[in-house]
């Protein structure tokens, strides 16, 4: 085939690495065009799932696969880090013409501790420099307290491999936390965190009009404590005995009517019975 590419670029292009984007074989189609599409956007760029949809004709479901993909291959990097002041986590993207070895991290930092008198940075005789002094001046004085880290258990880490995933349905802080406790219910009673993850992974709906968190939880509402196939118990009614037929053996064994109990003998076949001076003879019917 006859390649024909444009004599001179104009200011605006984009330039690629061809073992490492544009003809690594390893990478899908998809991946490979989303992935030229990122490294042309300039830094500090905002994208997510849904603005990349509304740019494309493929939907939600297939960016957000193809950025599964790319994160698998160390392209895409989602970390969590902590915000030093406010105590915060928030999710940092990066984009990597060359993919990197180490994965996305979900390891929360740990809270920063304020710097005592004296030390490093400070002012004269352990007074306040000149900018700590200009940045008090601008923010309130009582600083919001942080938020400690959430400590890892089942729930959280099955909810964050979820979003690992799928980033729309990435939760953290308070959300992650409240979420967690209902998944770890529902793993108490017998559900497997494979079910769990069919049931939450589930794509948004077109029209999101509650947050991810509530969405999560209504989710987890509607699964049921135990699963149908443990709770479902099936006893089965004792047996009634039918009753058993007793048959008259009167007239040699040849009469056969049915009788109350074994050796009655029917009306027939009784023998008379005297009253007084008469005899009554009981006739069959």
């Amino acid at each position: 085939m006859q390649i024909n590419r444009i004599p001179k670029h104009a200011p605006g292009y984009t330039i690629l690495d061809n073992g490492h984007v544009v003809r690594k074989h390893s990478l899908s189609w998809a991946a490979r065009g989303l992935l030229g599409y990122l490294l042309s956007l300039p830094s500090g760029a905002r994208e997510d799932v849904r603005t990349l949809a509304a740019k494309s004709v493929e939907g939600r479901a297939t960016v957000a696969r193809v950025l599964r993909e790319l994160e698998a291959a160390g392209h895409y990097v989602r970390r969590t880090v902590r915000d030093p002041v406010t105590g915060r986590v928030r999710t940092v993207v990066s984009v990597h013409e060359v993919p990197l070895a180490d994965k996305a991290v979900h390891a929360l930092p740990p809270v920063p501790v304020a710097p005592a008198a004296g030390a490093p940075g400070a002012g004269k005789e352990g007074s306040p420099s000149l900018r700590e002094r200009t940045s008090r001046r601008k923010e309130p004085s009582v600083l919001p307290e942080a938020v400690p880290a959430p400590r890892m258990t089942e729930g959280i880490g099955l909810l964050l491999e979820l979003g690992r995933r799928d980033p729309e349905l990435a939760l953290a802080g308070k959300p992650l936390v409240d979420q967690a406790v209902r998944v770890e219910g529902l793993l108490a009673g017998g559900w497997s965190a494979d079910a769990l993850m069919g049931i939450l992974a589930a794509p948004l709906p077109g029209k999101v009009t509650h947050s991810v968190a509530a969405i999560l939880g209504g989710r987890l509402t509607k699964v049921p404590p135990v699963p149908l196939g443990r709770s479902a118990v099936v006893v089965k009614p004792a047996a009634v005995p039918s009753p058993r037929r007793h048959e008259c053996t009167g007239r040699d064994g040849m009469c056969g009517r049915p009788v109350g109990g074994v050796g009655e003998l029917c009306t027939g076949c009784r023998p008379p019975r005297a009253v007084g001076d008469r005899t009554l003879l009981q006739h069959s019917m």
